[in-house]
């Protein structure tokens, strides 16, 4: 499978971009640094690779990159370290803190040492109890990269998602202890929201920080702020986070919303409140600490793989043997200290091993491959005209995308002939057999069975676990759901054994899982189902999922509900998940859930007070 080169997707996204190279770079790497990435030279370690990314307005969750066993120990105490700080568990962020792992030699100093500052400004606050040393590291952590922030100087630089996050919390954290006034807290976060609205093109990443900057200007600035005002950022920061499906800093956010919209629309108020309750009840029932978090603001999960393991396992499936993998590139000794992650390889080496493996370093996940941002931006708008089964538009983007694609490419035709097939079958041209007998098919162009059964180990793509997925639920469709069970089961066996980072399995997984436990319902398999369910509702909290969270509470509500002695807790996961499906607008899973709920529980049920 051929990969995109991370240098030649830098320079092109920057091009089209139109981003000087000096501009992208400030702060943490030097002009001529970045040339050399570009040209090829030179391979950026994955903390810089990302940060780059996001400076030039990409999600992290597009890309992927493979790491050495060292710098994947870093990734992964950064991991539980967020999630330390997310479930507000001090003790472990205190024993995190004082690891060796918390700083890693082959990784970008600055960037290493803005994320330890952070966490050292969290330490100062909730371990240590010193609010202005907290304050003064963030100032630190900020200055690390974007050394003149306090000078209103932005617009020198092209900032990433995380940095604008960090900049904000200085400004939060600041006010709210009476180091800032608040008429310099309050212009700052404008000019931050202003810079966000005009360098983020995204909407996840724009949904990562717009929400979390309007809480931290709504909790120190209502003074300077008036109703018209603070209504237009919070219903900013709801639509972001209604169209991307996002959780982040929603209760706060709404809490907000709710309190403003009483004095102008009395019903919709209502509406809101409901969906409130509903969000405020399942952080509850999980022992989430449900204020607002501005910690959070500084997200950094990321999509990553493990080099030793990766190249172990395209090893297996390629049928060569240590030998030949390293032959002329390096001792066969060698080479196996590298795939047991007892060595890292130099550059050069790492270059030609991976080549040689058919592997890439630095791509797209495996939707598509391509330099080319504008078709990355067609292809999430094509997800969601396909969340909201807009077929017609939906198809005009596949025309378009396919127009700026390399349809060489296995990846290109799996993904583009994937879409083809879904609009077809939504729109009634082919039918369930054809489906899936087409979907088959380009699975089988990447995906046979001989080379699953070469390897413990698989590394599916993102394209290649949709496949699966959706030949499963067309088989569920056939009623061969015995036979869609066994096909999931065996994507979630091979992956789930990898070592790769949370957001590479979670946005590859999620919908594997979901469709499993459904099926598994269908066979009556309530234990099983929820077996699944019950750790997939909470992983959704912890990645800010939205739409899946809303779609597991339904799942639980209905296995409970067939279970004995559990039918008053599945009415009122039910209820939630009525009020969550509504507020993302997932009109499908919405109206199942109502008929559900009136025919076995109450047919009379008012959801919205008059």
């Amino acid at each position: 499978m051929r990969k995109i080169k991370t240098g030649s997707m830098i320079l092109q996204i920057r091009e089209q971009k139109k981003i000087s190279r000096k501009k992208l770079c400030e702060g943490i790497c030097s002009p001529a640094t970045l040339s050399k990435y570009e040209c090829g030279e030179r391979m950026p370690d994955g903390l810089l690779f990302h940060y780059l990314m996001q400076r030039m307005g990409m999600s992290p969750d597009d890309f992927a990159v493979i790491l050495s066993a060292e710098e994947y120990e870093y990734y992964i105490w950064k991991e539980f370290v967020f999630e330390a700080i997310q479930s507000q568990e001090w003790k472990t962020l205190d024993e995190l803190f004082h690891r060796e792992q918390a700083m890693d030699r082959s990784c970008n100093k600055k960037i290493q040492n803005q994320f330890y500052l952070y966490v050292a400004s969290v330490y100062a606050e909730k371990i240590e109890k010193n609010p202005k040393k907290s304050v003064e590291f963030l100032q630190e952590a900020a200055q690390e990269t974007v050394p003149d922030f306090l000078e209103n100087r932005l617009d020198a630089y092209q900032l990433s998602t995380m940095e604008i996050g960090l900049i904000a919390m200085y400004f939060y954290k600041g006010g709210q202890m009476n180091l800032l006034s608040s008429d310099e807290v309050y212009l700052n976060l404008k000019s931050l929201l202003a810079y966000v609205r005009k360098v983020i093109t995204d909407k996840r990443e724009s949904a990562r920080l717009i929400p979390g900057i309007a809480c931290a200007l709504l909790n120190n600035c209502v003074e300077q702020m008036n109703e018209w005002e603070r209504l237009s950022i919070e219903e900013e920061a709801i639509i972001l986070l209604k169209e991307s499906y996002r959780l982040y800093h929603l209760l706060e956010i709404l809490r907000f919303y709710v309190k403003d919209l009483a004095q102008k629309d009395k019903r919709k108020a209502r509406v809101y409140e409901k969906q409130y309750r509903a969000f405020l009840e399942i952080y509850e029932a999980a022992g989430y600490d449900t204020a607002f978090q501005p910690e959070l603001l500084f997200d950094s999960n990321k999509q990553v793989y493990l080099l030793d393991e990766y190249m172990r396992s395209y090893r297996d499936i390629s049928g060569m043997t240590q030998e030949q993998v390293s032959d002329g590139i390096c001792a066969p000794e060698t080479y196996s200290r590298l795939e047991t992650g007892k060595q890292m390889p130099h550059p050069k080496q790492r270059e030609a091993l991976l080549e040689r493996l058919g592997i890439g370093w630095g791509y797209f996940r495996g939707d598509i491959e391509t330099t080319d941002y504008t078709a990355i931006e067609l292809l999430n708008q094509y997800r969601q005209m396909a969340a909201q089964n807009r077929w017609q538009e939906a198809e005009q983007c596949v025309g378009q995308l396919k127009s700026k694609l390399n349809m060489e490419s296995v990846t290109n035709r799996q993904y583009v002939g994937m879409m083809e097939n879904q609009i077809a079958y939504f729109t009634g041209k082919i039918s369930a057999e054809e489906i899936c007998r087409k979907d088959k098919e380009l699975l089988e162009l990447s995906v046979t069975k001989e080379r699953l059964e070469k390897t413990e180990i698989y590394y599916f793509s993102h394209i290649e676990i949709i496949l699966h997925t959706h030949i499963a639920n067309v088989l569920r469709e056939m009623e061969k759901t015995e036979e869609a069970i066994k096909l999931l089961e065996r994507v979630l066996k091979k992956t789930e054994k990898s070592a790769v980072g949370v957001e590479y399995w979670w946005n590859g997984m999620n919908a594997t899982i979901y469709n499993l436990s459904s099926m598994l319902s269908d066979m009556d398999d309530y234990t099983g189902s929820l077996q699944y369910m019950e750790s997939f509702k909470d992983k959704c909290m912890k990645m800010y999922d939205g739409r899946f969270l809303a779609c597991a509470i339904g799942e639980v509500a209905f296995d409970l509900g067939h279970l004995n002695d559990t039918k008053k807790a599945a009415q009122r996961l039910l209820e939630q998940a009525f009020y969550l499906t509504d507020f993302y607008e997932m009109e499908r899973h919405h109206n199942s859930i109502e008929k559900y709920y009136k025919e076995y529980y109450d047919k009379e049920k008012v959801w919205y007070d008059a």
